[in-house]
Formats: structure tokens, sequence, C-alpha cells
């Protein structure tokens, strides 16, 4: 038996609205979610309602039947939506903590560079030499004119002092 699409399916949204919602809300206790599912629900069933037969059922049976695999699907879709959702949130986590991790770096080496410029001479230029420009002890002692062995000994006190400026200014590496 063929239906009248318009005609039929408005009597039958008529006469069964209620007996959907309630297959509906037996599987989820959530109104938004009852009604989301209900909106797709009909439109499922104005889809394939020129495919009712009598011969395979009721209309109660069809349509309910129909409501439970759109119930299952919408479930099944917002697990998706929400593990994408979770990864998303993730990653904008990761790029908070890189964002928080730069910041705190730059925090850090802002202290280090007003703790250097206060050094005395002439660990200042062999903490810059040394440090910062990669010169070995020999060529470090060459640019400053001074032996290798002040300046490993230079080096130490230097390196002690922004220790000590460091844990002053409570700043942590």
């Amino acid at each position: 038996m063929k239906l009248n699409q318009d005609h039929d399916f408005s009597l039958f949204y008529q006469n069964y609205k209620e007996a959907i919602y309630k297959v509906i809300r037996y599987l989820s206790a959530d109104p938004n979610e009852v009604e989301d599912i209900a909106q797709e629900v009909f439109i499922n069933l104005y889809r394939a309602f020129s495919n009712f037969s009598e011969e395979k059922g009721s209309f109660y049976t069809w349509a309910a039947a129909i409501a439970k695999n759109t119930y299952f699907s919408y479930r099944k879709n917002r697990k998706k939506e929400f593990a994408l959702e979770e990864n998303a949130s993730m990653e904008a986590l990761l790029v908070k903590d890189d964002f928080i991790q730069e910041l705190e770096n730059r925090i850090v080496e802002e202290e280090l560079r007003e703790i250097i410029s206060s050094l005395p001479e002439p660990e200042k230029s062999i903490i810059l030499l040394k440090e910062f420009n990669n010169y070995t002890l020999e060529k470090t002692s060459q640019a400053l004119n001074i032996s290798s062995r002040t300046v490993s000994r230079k080096l130490l006190k230097a390196l002690d002092l922004l220790r000590e400026e460091l844990e002053r200014r409570k700043v942590a590496l």
C-alpha cells in the first residue's frame, strides 16, 4: 500500500507524536536531547514514509524502530563529536602550555640579562663571551687580554654571582 506522503504523514504525526516522544524519552532523560532526536526521527520518518508497508507491521512498530535507530545514531555521532571536542581541547591546552612555557622563558631570559648587565667587569664580559658567544677559554682570554686561568676563576665567580642574584630574585630556572 502506497501512502500519500504529505496528507498521510500529517495524520501519522498527529496520531503518533506522543508515542514517538515516549519512546525517545524512555531512551534519553535529557529534554534537549529528546527534542533534537525527535526532530531527526520525524525527518527520517518523513523520508521513509513512502516505504512503509502494513504487511511488515503496524505504524507504531515501524516508527518506534526508526526512533530507536535514530537515537542510537545520534548518540554515536555525539560521542564522535565529543571525542573531537576533547582532542581540540587537549590541543588547546598544549598550545596554552607552550605559550606559558614561552612566556616563562622570556621572563627568565630578561632577568638573566638584567643580572648579567649588573655584573662587574671582567665577569660580565667573560659570561657574555664564554656562555652566550660560545668562546673557548683560550679565545675568551685572548679577547679580554687576560690569562686562561683568570678567565676560569672569574667565570666561576660570575656564575656564583648569577646564581645568588637569581635566588635573591626568586627566579626559577
